[in-house]
């Protein structure tokens, strides 16, 4: 959307300026970039084991980009996103240090042009935080029996 309009509107933060719009909960979803659904879900049901091995597969696909060295928005975005959509399912994921750092990455990225890369520096401390949430997905899931919903 901004690619559009980015003659007039350089970011978000100014055409909300702009038009006099107090929306700070919009601003935060446009910069998250999944819906509030996605971010705050908990839902119970049969699809937990699923739930389980698809964010699984999610984290070592993005795990496994990152060390391929890959670095643009482009590349990174689609796969952090499922990560995200995935990590919100279960149940007390919401305060889980792992999630907020999915999440604050995922607004950086969203921040970023598509052709725009992460830094090596980026890279290394994304790698970090990604191997962090990692195990404390499995700690959560293994450390209470209802930590997934």
């Amino acid at each position: 959307m901004l690619k559009l309009v980015a003659s007039d509107v350089p970011n978000i933060e100014d055409f909300m300026k702009r038009y006099r719009m107090d929306h700070p909960a919009a601003l935060h979803r446009l910069k998250v970039g999944v819906p509030a659904t996605v971010e705050h879900s908990s839902e119970a049901g049969p699809e937990t084991g699923k739930w389980i091995a698809e964010t699984t597969q999610s984290f070592i696909t993005f795990m496994d980009g990152l060390r391929l060295r890959m670095r643009a928005k482009d590349q990174l975005h689609p796969m952090l996103q499922e990560l995200v959509t995935g990590y919100a399912r279960f149940k007390g994921s919401k305060d889980w240090e792992g999630r907020s750092r999915m999440v604050s990455w995922l607004i950086t990225l969203n921040g970023m042009k598509a052709s725009e890369e992460l830094t090596e520096e980026q890279s290394r401390q994304l790698i970090f935080d990604v191997e962090h949430a990692y195990a404390e997905f499995f700690r959560s899931l293994g450390g209470e029996k209802d930590s997934v919903s």
